[in-house]
């Protein structure tokens, strides 16, 4: 059975309970797992029993912790080690992953505090790290899927014997992305060139996002966030619609590619990072 292990931007924490070796190691991992708290506030009905029916829950943010400990070969070491750890996310946030049997789930971070205890001269020593998520979910990385416009098949000829058997080619210019947590979870979209202007919309829902600006063979558009950018450079003004959806958990979502005047091969890659609370 595998130990569970910690990454923390650079830096990898073992499972304390592993026996000799030197580095870092952890242990109380507390709240990695498990929801967050509701923001909803019941309103009360006045003069009335109960409360106003609330109609959806939202969740605060994340708060975790851990316990770090690092095992070196002498008390100065111990103190380097420190440092270098107080130095991960201390200016941005960072991402932290956690790998379980189960596979590794991640969040990005904010170190809120790192308090070490003396080390009294020993080669080892304990720091206590406090993190906070603003997003209360945690993920696995999704698979990417790609497709290119819709494009027609082969066709079947006629006089044909029958049973006939249809032949192959041709794409819906469609891609389908499951959700395999249980949170809903948002789409990053890229857009590959060439082409006047594109339209991508959700089959399930009709929400549509359309970018109006042409964009060349050889470069590439990412679409999430709300944001657009092409090589880096935000063009989010050339949103169009603006109709963003989430994958609901344990459900996918299709999202059909239309590239007006096609150059080369323009492709609509799609991807949603599978989510839990």
């Amino acid at each position: 059975m595998a130990r569970t292990t910690i990454q923390l931007g650079h830096l990898t924490f073992l499972d304390a309970a592993t026996r000799g070796g030197y580095g870092w190691f952890f242990r109380e991992l507390t709240d990695w797992w498990g929801g967050t708290a509701n923001r909803q506030r019941p309103v009360a009905r006045p003069q009335r029993h109960g409360a106003f029916t609330r109609t959806r829950a939202t969740r605060a943010e994340k708060v975790m912790s851990f316990e770090a400990l690092y095992r070196g070969r002498s008390a100065s070491e111990v103190e380097r080690a420190f440092d270098e750890l107080s130095a991960v996310g201390a200016e941005a946030p960072v991402l932290m992953t956690v790998s379980t049997d189960d596979g590794p789930t991640w969040r990005s971070v904010i170190v809120e505090d790192t308090s070490a205890r003396s080390t009294h001269n020993r080669p080892r020593g304990w720091q206590t790290v406090d993190l906070s998520s603003d997003d209360p979910r945690r993920y696995r990385t999704g698979t990417p899927v790609t497709t290119g416009p819709p494009s027609p098949g082969q066709g079947l000829v006629f006089p044909a014997k029958f049973p006939a058997i249809w032949p192959g080619g041709g794409s819906a210019g469609r891609v389908t992305l499951p959700n395999e947590g249980r949170a809903p979870s948002a789409v990053s979209l890229t857009l590959a060139g060439g082409f006047s202007s594109a339209l991508i919309t959700c089959v399930e829902t009709g929400a549509r996002v359309g970018l109006a600006r042409p964009v060349a063979a050889g470069q590439t558009v990412v679409i999430e966030n709300g944001r657009a950018t092409l090589n880096g450079q935000d063009i989010s003004r050339w949103l169009r619609f603006r109709e963003w959806t989430e994958v609901p958990g344990l459900l996918s979502r299709t999202f059909q590619l239309e590239a007006a005047d096609p150059v080369g091969q323009p492709t609509l890659t799609g991807r949603v990072d599978h989510a839990w609370w």
